[in-house]
């Protein structure tokens, strides 16, 4: 008898990440992580900017060159309220809006 395991979590985790790549899922690099907010910033920003772009608009007229920090200040201060699941579910507000993360 071995001490290997004959499933090991590495090999759950190829499998299912190469079972996503090959349905649409897009890899982001790991250097982009934000350890201390947990989120991985430009992908957030960029599904916003591209997804609510009147949104984003109108944020931008208030907060110009600072609207990505507006928002994933207010994105981690909602998360933090209300926990991730719920966010991802019902969107966050920043300044009287409501913004989603995922669709």
């Amino acid at each position: 008898m071995t001490n290997t395991p004959r499933h090991s979590e590495a090999a759950f985790e190829t499998v299912i990440e190469a079972h996503l790549l090959q349905n649409g899922y897009v890899p982001v690099a790991r250097e982009g992580f934000d350890r201390d907010r947990a989120i991985f910033p430009e992908t957030v920003l960029a599904f916003i900017r591209e997804t609510q772009s009147k949104e984003w608009a109108k944020l931008e007229a208030l907060h110009g060159d600072k609207t990505g920090e507006q928002i994933l200040g207010d994105l981690c201060k909602w998360m933090d309220q209300n926990g991730s699941l719920a966010t991802l579910r019902h969107g966050f507000k920043c300044y009287g809006r409501t913004l989603h993360a995922a669709f």
